[in-house]
């Protein structure tokens, strides 16, 4: 009875541990903290934006959406945006208000 229960107990503690937990950035000052972060593919990043500017989270490069993912709405003071790749690459990102702010561009490294 009790080796049935490890059984089924132990596929789902398996699946929990593969499961990554969610990695954060902070947006302080008119910066993203940290600027580059490593996640595993499907691992969910939080944004929360602690300015009392508003700020987004869009992808790409060069002050261009290159439409690699649904880039944030304007993030508000308090408010959060969650993203999930699923995929491996270098992903660049920027805040379109403050696209010309070094520190508000920011590089999620995606591994398997």
């Amino acid at each position: 009875m009790l080796l049935a229960g490890l059984l089924t107990w132990w596929p789902a503690a398996a699946a929990a541990a593969e499961t990554p937990p969610a990695l954060h950035v902070t947006i302080h000052d008119h910066a993203f903290q940290p600027r580059v972060i490593h996640v595993e593919v499907g691992q969910q990043i939080i944004w929360t934006n602690t300015d009392q500017d508003p700020h987004t989270v869009t992808s790409g490069s060069n002050n261009i959406d290159d439409g690699r993912w649904k880039s944030s709405p304007l993030i508000a003071d308090g408010q959060t945006f969650a993203l999930r790749l699923t995929r491996p690459g270098t992903y660049p990102y920027f805040c379109k208000p403050h696209e010309f702010e070094e520190s508000m561009h920011g590089i999620i490294i995606v591994s398997l």
